[in-house]
């Protein structure tokens, strides 16, 4: 066992091990951790029900793009296709896509076009 590294304090005492991860999953295998878990109280929220589609997530993730971009994207729509359905300019919709704070009527059209929850297309 001489993998075992140790890091100690400011007077040399011991505080932590670094140790092998062959040892550590033979450890946490023979483990009852039971004991280290506590229970925390949770406040629901409003959305907690709500659930954005794991392509969704890939999508903002790997293009760099607002969830309503995503929705935009996962949909094969283009911004000019969706200011046209909308009745509003292209730069509108490149703009509303990047607010912090889109209003609420804007998400409400885009949620039907999307055919998704309002919920779906904000992060709060």
């Amino acid at each position: 066992m001489n993998h075992i590294q140790f890091i100690t304090d400011e007077h040399g005492v011991k505080q932590a091990a670094v140790i092998p991860m062959e040892l550590f999953e033979r450890l946490m295998q023979q483990a009852d951790l039971d004991e280290l878990y506590e229970d925390i109280s949770v406040t629901p929220g409003k959305h907690d029900d709500v659930q954005i589609p794991n392509e969704i997530v890939e999508i903002m993730v790997s293009k760099d793009v607002t969830i309503q971009a995503a929705w935009r994207i996962y949909r094969g729509l283009t911004q000019k296709d969706v200011a046209e359905k909308l009745g509003i300019k292209q730069a509108a919709v490149s703009q509303f896509e990047k607010s912090e704070n889109p209003r609420k009527d804007k998400i409400e059209r885009l949620a039907q076009l999307y055919e998704c929850k309002v919920e779906q297309l904000t992060m709060d």
